[in-house]
This record gives C-alpha cells, sequence and structure tokens, in this order.
C-alpha cells in the first residue's frame, strides 16, 4: 500500500493585522510569556493590541506555521525559534532578521518567490500576486507576505522599488556549478571595520549590502579559525 505523501499546508498572512503589528504580537508574547515561553491567552493578547481576539486567531495561523508560535486551548506561546527572534528583535534588530532568513529558508513561499525572480525583478504585486495564486485572492495577504520576506532577507528592493533576489544569492545561482577561489587569508585586523562599526549603521544596511557583508565576515572566520587555534596553544 502506498503511503500518501503529507503535503504542507500553505497558510499566508492573515490580511487583518499589517506585518509590523504581527511582530508586534510576537514581541506582546516574548513579554507576557517571559523566559519560560508560556502561554497568553486571545484575550490577553488582544487587549495588548489594541484588536478583537478574533484578529488575533487569525493571525496566529501563519506564525503558526511559520514556526514561530505554537496554539493551544485559546492560548500561544512562543517556539524557541520565535522567542530567539523576539530577544533578538529588542536588542539587535540585524541579527534577529538573519536568525528568520535562515529559518524561513526552504520555507515554501521562499521557493515559490524563487520560481518568480530568478528570471530578474518583478513588481512587488506581480510577486504578491504570484506567492498567492491558488491560496487566496485578497491583495493583501499576498502583500503582507512579500513584507514578511523582506524583513527576512529573502528578498530585496532594487532602485526602482522592484522586488530582487539578496545580490549574494543572485551571485550564488549565478556560479554554482563554478568552483570557488579560495577565500584569502589575513591577520584578525581584517575584522578591525566590522568590530568598528557602530549597531546602529550595521543594523542600517541595505539587505544586499548586510548580507554581503555577513558572508564575506563569516568567511574570513572559517579561514582564520584553525590559525587562531594553534596559536593559542
Amino acid at each position: 500500500m502506498t503511503i500518501p505523501r503529507i503535503q504542507t499546508p500553505l497558510v499566508m498572512p492573515s490580511e487583518r493585522l499589517a506585518t509590523r503589528r504581527q511582530l508586534d504580537l510576537v514581541d506582546v508574547l516574548f513579554e507576557l510569556g517571559g523566559s519560560q515561553r508560556l502561554p497568553v491567552s486571545a484575550q490577553d493578547l488582544a487587549s495588548r493590541l489594541d484588536i478583537t481576539p478574533k484578529t488575533v486567531s487569525r493571525t496566529t495561523t501563519f506564525l503558526v506555521h511559520g514556526g514561530l508560535l505554537e496554539s493551544g486551548r485559546g492560548a500561544w506561546a512562543l517556539t524557541e525559534i520565535g522567542h530567539s527572534l523576539a530577544r533578538l528583535r529588542s536588542t539587535d534588530t540585524a541579527r534577529a532578521r538573519l536568525l528568520l532568513h535562515d529559518h524561513w529558508q526552504d520555507s515554501w513561499f521562499h521557493r515559490r518567490a524563487l520560481e518568480r525572480l530568478t528570471s530578474g525583478p518583478v513588481e512587488e504585486a506581480d510577486l504578491a500576486a504570484h506567492l498567492g495564486s491558488g491560496l487566496s485572492a485578497t491583495p493583501e495577504r499576498g502583500a503582507f507576505l512579500v513584507e514578511w520576506m523582506a524583513y527576512a532577507l529573502l528578498i530585496d528592493r532594487d532602485e526602482q522599488g522592484r522586488i530582487v533576489l539578496p545580490t549574494r544569492q543572485q551571485a550564488g545561482q549565478q556560479t554554482a556549478s563554478a568552483p570557488r577561489p579560495p577565500a584569502p587569508a589575513g591577520p584578525p585586523g581584517v575584522l578591525s571595520p566590522f568590530l568598528s562599526m557602530p549597531a546602529e549603521a550595521f543594523s542600517a544596511l541595505p539587505d544586499a549590502e548586510f548580507l554581503a557583508l555577513l558572508q564575506a565576515y563569516r568567511t574570513v572566520f572559517v579561514k582564520l579559525t584553525p590559525s587562531l587555534q594553534q596559536s593559542g596553544n
């Protein structure tokens, strides 16, 4: 007997609450649930956010399927990833966005966006419609998903405001089959620009530059690790 393959539900954000306010919901859960990630009722969330319990329920569906929340009986709690996201949002927005980028790298909406963006830039409304194709006829739901993806550094905007893949990802797709040149080695002093950059300036970098910079320093760290370990012996 053939066992049918279980399909992951393709859930889009609710049109009832803008993306920024959906993030506010995550922040409130972090505050009220504490370090133990205790569940918080729909009524308590609604009161804090000045929305209705029904809006809370509609909004949390995407967050649950996105791995940020877990649901109970009329209450929700942050997952481990959701808790880390909210904690970082209060201290380091750049790292929070990178965390969500890594978490959603293999999501259905990222794969669907890649289908549309590999051929070049598209208008935001076009990508929103593509994401919602066969799922929702409500334009706001696709638009809010685009905003979520931009926050998670999965997509970027060019000078004309069109949606594109981040620069690093474009380069990776174009050279996927080509051998990578060895990363240049250097003394720990090459990290000086990174370490001296103010946190505000680092967080304010455009998505493409932020990812490219982080990847460059990640490469340097990997290259230097063996020599640093040897020098410490």
